[in-house]
């Protein structure tokens, strides 16, 4: 950020002097000590693991200018952030200062800010729009996956005076998140990518996911413009009242003002006519992705780029780490979908999957990872395997959902399903009914021990499942093992 007195981030937090500083303020904001650097301000946040306020003489010792705190410090900080000539600045709690400093310093940036919500495809849709704009602008994207109230502000708080644009993720748990987040953004340009079951524990139903998302829109500024699916009736019912300008999209035939016609999906990625005239390709998987590039075309259009330098960006589009990534590990094409997972990007992954030509991803390369083996495919066929884990925060919708991915298995011809979690015992049950081959583990670390030997040398294999199973260890294992010729639990010949 523009580096601002120390006197006008007390002002703007609502702060209180504890110690005033003699160190200048560099203008970048950290809330991890070990990143520490000099000049920066440190921001001390309780959490659930770590409590940022015990770290906070290692923080003026790396050089930190300022700490911004909730309760005041222990002797030995106080004693550090004197002798230092830091200053310690309190508040009524860090990360409210934290999103009161982002949304001060928001009102003094010159880059539109483009705000990305959503059930699904957050992330993608926000890589998608930064890669494109990036060909033209100058700008800042959030890293990985920051949406919350503590990764937004610290993005917003990144961008510097040059910057001609900002694009962020905004994510809910629970009702009130996003508007919070909106608040703070306050965003030229709002995307909306879906609307679908997510966090039902805290949300709810549809109606409410969907009120939850629109709740973005009250914080666009004048002029600002909202892009959504037109496929998300729910939606189009929590923003009947907004007279935001708003520009729709969908696939043809449905009357988006964006549509996307004679999609094409292969292992290269996909293919479609956007309004049935301009040609565009993006090499990532998954149909449903092509409502995740719709609204980055219109985003691209509204910041001043012109088709071609758009198609041009499309096509330099690479998948998020974890979202629709496809590897290539000891034989083995692995899609990796398992940065998260809800019923709708479940249904998502495993269609997607259902549709990939096995005799493509086993002749082409995708993507060589580290640790590729030799393995041993024993003369069989190559297989889909679908590793899926738990789909957590559904509350009691929870058991009826993972029974339906267990018919979604079915639907899709899975060869072998492996099932992971307490949860997915459900659709491990409904699996074998059905006569798929199945396997199941109670906890990801008993996956961790037996998936490996399950495998064979060209089976195709998608990871999906919730963030907090995680299936990185999985994949990891995979990573180490020498596949083994075909285990128990093998399927015939595919169609």
């Amino acid at each position: 950020m523009k580096p601002w007195g120390l006197d006008q981030i007390r002002r703007v937090t609502l702060s209180r002097w504890l110690n005033k500083s003699q160190r200048n303020f560099s203008g970048r904001v950290v809330h991890d000590h070990r990143n520490v650097a000099e000049g920066d301000l440190f921001v001390a946040i309780r959490g659930a693991r770590f409590d940022g306020h015990t770290f906070i003489a290692q923080a003026i010792a790396a050089g930190a200018a300022a700490v911004l705190v909730e309760s005041a410090p222990g002797g030995e900080a106080m004693r550090a952030a004197t002798e230092a000539g830091a200053a310690v600045l309190q508040c009524d709690q860090s990360v409210r200062g934290l999103n009161r400093l982002a949304a001060g310093y928001r009102q003094e940036l010159r880059a539109k800010v483009i705000a990305v919500g959503g059930s699904n495809g957050k992330t993608t849709t926000k890589r998608l729009i930064d890669t494109v704009l990036a060909a033209k602008l100058t700008g800042h994207a959030s890293p990985k996956s920051f949406n919350n109230n503590i990764g937004l502000p610290l993005t917003l708080l990144q961008v510097e005076p040059q910057h001609e644009y900002v694009v962020l993720e905004v994510g809910t748990n629970a009702p009130g998140e996003v508007a919070a987040l909106g608040e703070v953004a306050a965003p030229d340009i709002a995307v909306i990518t879906s609307v679908g079951l997510e966090h039902l524990e805290h949300l709810g139903d549809l109606k409410s996911i969907a009120a939850e998302e629109a709740s973005l829109v009250r914080f666009v500024r004048d002029g600002g413009m909202l892009f959504f699916p037109n496929n998300a009736p729910e939606l189009a019912e929590a923003l009947k009242l907004s007279t935001l300008a708003r520009v729709t999209v969908g696939l043809g035939g449905s009357g988006a003002d964006l549509e996307a016609v004679e999609v094409v999906e292969s292992v290269a990625g996909l293919n479609f006519k956007l309004n049935g005239r301009l040609a565009v390709h993006v090499p990532l998987l998954g149909r449903h992705n092509v409502m995740n590039i719709l609204p980055a075309i219109g985003v691209a259009r509204r910041m001043g780029l012109a088709d071609e330098q758009i198609v041009q960006g499309l096509g330099q589009c690479q998948p998020a780490p974890m979202r629709m990534e496809p590897l290539r590990i000891n034989g083995h094409f692995v899609l990796n979908d398992a940065y998260n997972a809800n019923p709708t990007s479940m249904a998502g992954a495993l269609e997607t999957f259902g549709r990939i030509e096995l005799g493509a991803v086993v002749r082409q390369g995708v993507r060589r990872s580290r640790g590729a083996g030799r393995g041993r495919s024993g003369g069989q066929p190559p297989r889909r395997v679908a590793i899926l884990a738990d789909m957590l925060e559904l509350g009691q919708a929870g058991p009826e959902m993972h029974e339906w991915v267990g018919s979604l298995v079915v639907e899709n011809r899975m060869d072998l399903l492996i099932a992971v979690g307490p949860q997915m015992q459900a659709a491990a049950a409904l699996t074998r009914r059905r006569g798929v081959a199945t396997e199941y583990f109670a906890t990801t670390a008993e996956a961790v021990r037996g998936v490996p030997a399950l495998l064979r040398r060209q089976d195709a294999v998608l990871l999906k499942g919730s963030r907090g199973m995680h299936l990185e260890d999985v994949l990891e294992a995979i990573k180490a093992a020498e596949v083994s010729a075909p285990a128990a639990a093998s399927a015939g010949a595919l169609d």
